[in-house]
């Protein structure tokens, strides 16, 4: 996965690699960040600022071409709005890389889960080192955290019925009905008709599985699958006979 904001709370060194992030956003560094030749490694732990370019509201500057600079604090406002996001911004990633990457390998997955707990609690543990921030912010960081380690630890990550349901599970519909439904639409060009069978097979795969006796069944191997529909090799009567059925109840 990639790295995610709470990576900048795993000790001090990476606190300060955030204060020298929020350094390089502002404007003149960015007009003529060749004339600088780096910020000083040390902690801040009293407020600074950069200044940001803002365009006048409207009612002042019709023709939008006039801007004036105003400064944002590190402690008092980009730090509250970074730490907001600590949770929201790792889950997100999290979710996906389960469904995309781990879906069908539990033992992996489970090595996965079991390594970000680990890593997310020594986080936890040594939040302590940050107690020079206020201790709203302080607090609201620990929330954050708690709200990860809740989501780490919930059984469903481990169940692959209920993984796979995140999936859209259409039911009653075949694993070749959903192919030809979707190659139907690449070839009346409602999906553009130069997506490859790799892309639209990977599409199917991550999005969507199909359900039969109460029991969802990942799809694989799709694109190949595809490939056979396009070239005749797969015989389509029977599913084209489904489909008109299907769509004959609207």
């Amino acid at each position: 996965m990639k790295n995610f904001l709470i990576d900048y709370f795993v000790d001090k060194e990476s606190f300060i690699d955030l204060q020298i992030d929020f350094l390089k956003q502002d404007f003149v560094y960015n007009m003529n960040s060749e004339l600088f030749t780096g910020f000083e490694r040390v902690l801040r732990k009293e407020d600074f600022y950069i200044e940001e370019q803002i365009p006048l509201p409207q009612s002042e500057d019709p023709n939008g071409i006039s801007f004036l600079m105003q400064k944002l604090y590190f402690y008092e406002t980009y730090l509250t709005t970074v730490i907001s996001k600590l949770s929201s911004n790792y889950l997100n990633d999290f979710y996906n890389y389960i469904r995309e990457d781990l879906l069908e390998d539990q033992r992996k997955r489970r090595k996965f889960l079991n390594d970000e707990k680990k890593r997310i609690s020594l986080i936890y543990d040594n939040i302590e080192q940050f107690n020079f921030i206020n201790i709203r912010l302080f607090t609201e960081i620990k929330a954050q955290l708690i709200e990860i380690e809740k989501a780490l630890h919930s059984p469903t990550l481990y169940n692959d019925k209920y993984l796979k349901f995140e999936k859209l599970a259409l039911t009653g519909w075949k694993e070749q009905d959903l192919l030809m439904f979707f190659n139907f639409l690449r070839t009346e060009k409602v999906i553009d008709k130069n997506v490859t069978d790799a892309d639209l097979g990977l599409f199917l795969e991550r999005n969507f599985c199909v359900e039969k006796d109460d029991v969802a069944t990942s799809l694989d191997n799709i694109n190949k699958k595809l490939h056979d529909f396009n070239t005749g090799i797969k015989k389509t009567h029977k599913t084209e006979v489904r489909l008109k059925r299907l769509f004959d109840k609207f």
